[in-house]
């Protein structure tokens, strides 16, 4: 009987390496080194560029579809399976205003590491494997988290999204910022067009359970339920020195109010509630501010909950224009994702994997953080993998892991992908 093939290893040097070389592309000067790489800018298009020409170096087939997701394929020299549907690796390479190093950057340069790892090894698989970058998951200049990966999943419409314009000045179109960097691919953007047989995604844990356990690796079983709404407020403007206070309109106050029941109705439900964003009409001292948009972010694990909450938002700005007198506000939800549970399957595979890369020093867990894979586990079979978070900081200049911790994780990609692998070799031949 032939011995089974040595698992290779991760480099962890090398891992290292890179998540610090594509740091330079939208690097913030901040002592802890943060990020500003928002979708689609040219910083945004710079480390496409780095990763299509490592991607090409490996000897991947490089695709780009029609959201400007990256497919960077390897099928290994005399794989006559290379016609499979490969075993994708996949996150995001665009962060926050004010971001970190590592949020889904791990995730897409580990890909990379572990096709290298496997080229290098010369192990063959059974079928391809591919890196990818998901176009747009932070949301952070274009309103919609998650935008490649929903597009592909088939749940949300690709001329919706190319239409969806930008929230900073200047206002551009998501078609037409990847048109300028050249990233609007002639690939179909659709799972069914350019399938994947599985998805697989190493990210950060960005909170502090596995700090506080002393656990290394988190197997991810699901994400919880997310939505965001856009709130207008419209009142009247008027001069803040001769506006008596009992007739005025103050967009404003109204607004504060909002913001405050937000926090409170979320408390209550134990979810998650947070407005991010908000632009006053004015920005003058002195002048009663006659109109404001924001942005609220709503989570929790419970549909009906979630049900629940916005019927109270509904209700709760009614009761505001009833409190004022031609004060006008509008509420509607701008993106969501259903509670998804993770494919039986692919998070066996990581289980697996993490009890061989790190013992007992691993724990079953459901994300409180939106991720592509939670739209990708919407048409094919999907895990994810966490690493700790120094201090569960992410969204961040101050976001850390060690490169001991980025490796270990790395190691838990790679072998659960070689588990999958195995697994789907053993359905087909059952």
């Amino acid at each position: 009987m032939a011995p089974e093939p040595q698992i290779p290893r991760i480099n962890e040097q090398r891992l290292w390496d890179n998540i610090m070389e594509t740091a330079k592309f939208g690097a913030l000067e901040t002592v802890e080194g943060g990020m500003n790489r928002l979708s689609l800018n040219m910083d945004d298009k710079q480390v496409r560029d780095w990763f299509v020409a490592r991607a090409t170096e490996l000897g991947c087939a490089v695709r780009v579809d029609a959201m400007g997701n990256i497919f960077a394929t390897w099928s290994g020299p005399g794989n006559d399976r290379s016609d499979l549907p490969p075993i994708g690796m996949g996150s995001h390479l665009d962060t926050q205003p004010l971001g970190g190093r590592f949020d889904g950057i791990l995730g897409v340069l580990s890909a990379l590491e572990v096709i290298q790892t496997v080229k290098e090894s010369g192990l063959r698989l059974n079928r391809p494997i591919a890196a990818i970058d998901w176009t747009n998951e932070e949301g952070a200049r274009f309103p919609a988290m998650c935008s490649g990966s929903s597009v592909w999943a088939n749940a949300r419409d690709l001329s919706d999204l190319h239409n969806l314009a930008s929230l900073t000045e200047p206002l551009e179109t998501m078609k037409s910022e990847l048109e300028k960097i050249s990233y609007l691919g002639e690939t179909e953007c659709s799972y069914k067009a350019n399938p994947l047989a599985g998805h697989f995604e190493l990210h950060i844990e960005q909170a502090t359970h596995l700090e506080e356990t002393k656990k290394h690796i988190g197997i991810v079983s699901g994400v919880q339920g997310m939505r965001w709404y856009e709130v207008n407020i419209i009142g009247r403007e008027g001069h803040a020195g001769s506006t008596p206070m009992n007739v005025r309109k103050d967009a404003m106050v109204a607004a504060a109010k909002m913001i405050l029941h937000v926090e409170q109705i979320a408390r209550k439900n134990e979810g998650f509630g947070t407005v991010g964003f908000l632009k006053a009409g004015s920005d003058a001292p002195n002048t009663i501010v006659g109109e404001v948009r924001l942005m609220i972010d709503l989570r929790h694990p419970s549909e009906q909950v979630l049900d629940e909450i916005e019927s109270g938002f509904k209700a709760f700005l009614c009761s505001l224009e009833s409190e004022t007198k031609g004060l006008r506000t509008t509420i509607k939800r701008s993106w969501e994702n259903a509670a998804v549970k993770f494919d039986q399957d692919a998070v066996a595979c990581v289980a697996y994997a993490a009890e061989s890369v790190c013992g007992d020093s691993q724990t079953v867990m459901t994300s409180c953080a939106a991720h592509d894979s939670a739209e990708t586990a919407k048409v094919v079979p999907t895990a994810m993998i966490f690493i700790p978070s120094r201090d569960g900081i992410s969204h961040n200049p101050k976001e850390y892991s060690t490169p001991a911790q980025c490796a270990e994780g790395a190691q838990v990609l790679l072998e659960s992908v070689l588990k999958y692998d195995a697994l789907l070799l053993q359905k087909a031949a059952s």
